[in-house]
């Protein structure tokens, strides 16, 4: 079980990603991605907010096989924290916590994983029917979305610099990635434009 303290740095970037996405957009945007990052001590924790739309290029249950494909690479990678974020080797960091929401018909392709939090197979089965009885109204009413929370312990903390957003050469409609950082030497607020790379997580 992991201890309260060190659940305080996912918690705080499921807050603070939660707050951008309140404050900035009373509805999400298509083609903005926004992202919460927290620093403390040797702990990094990223949540990650975005519209099914921006992930797989639609917003409903898939309608073909190839849409299908599409959203089980899309849960794939989103169950693969290395797949979606990359931190120095040198910090020698180990994924501790992750927990990933969204549809149900994304939902049942996500890996479980013991670092991770994935709803049972019988949960899915009964979410997953309960949308296929009314898919065209949740889809058109709830605008759908997956969000994604990481947290790793790292030996080297110090050697963190940046962080790699591997995940923006997967995601089909990125246009914009909305970014809180917030560490020990304060918090700060930025925007990338386009399939930016990484991002430094230094104060500017």
């Amino acid at each position: 079980m992991i201890d309260t303290a060190r659940r305080r740095p996912l918690l705080y970037a499921i807050a603070i990603c939660g707050l951008a996405h309140a404050s900035v957009h009373a509805q999400h945007v298509h083609g903005v991605v926004e992202l919460g990052v927290v620093l403390e001590g040797s702990t990094v924790a990223v949540s990650l907010s975005a519209p099914l739309s921006d992930v797989v290029g639609f917003e409903h249950a898939p309608e073909s096989d190839e849409q299908l494909e599409r959203i089980r690479q899309a849960a794939a990678m989103l169950s693969n924290a290395d797949a979606m974020f990359g931190l120095a080797e040198s910090a020698k960091c180990e994924i501790s916590d992750m927990s990933i929401d969204g549809p149900a018909y994304v939902r049942q392709h996500f890996a479980e994983d013991d670092a991770g939090s994935a709803e049972s197979d019988d949960d899915h089965r009964d979410t997953h029917d309960s949308h296929d009885m009314d898919s065209d109204h949740d889809d058109s009413e709830q605008h759908a979305e997956v969000n994604a929370n990481y947290e790793w312990v790292c030996a080297n903390a110090s050697d963190l610099d940046s962080l790699a957003l591997r995940f923006t050469e997967s995601f089909v409609e990125v246009e914009t990635i909305e970014i809180q950082i917030l560490t020990s030497a304060g918090a700060h607020v930025l925007t990338a434009e386009g399939r930016v790379a990484s991002v430094s997580l230094s104060l500017p």
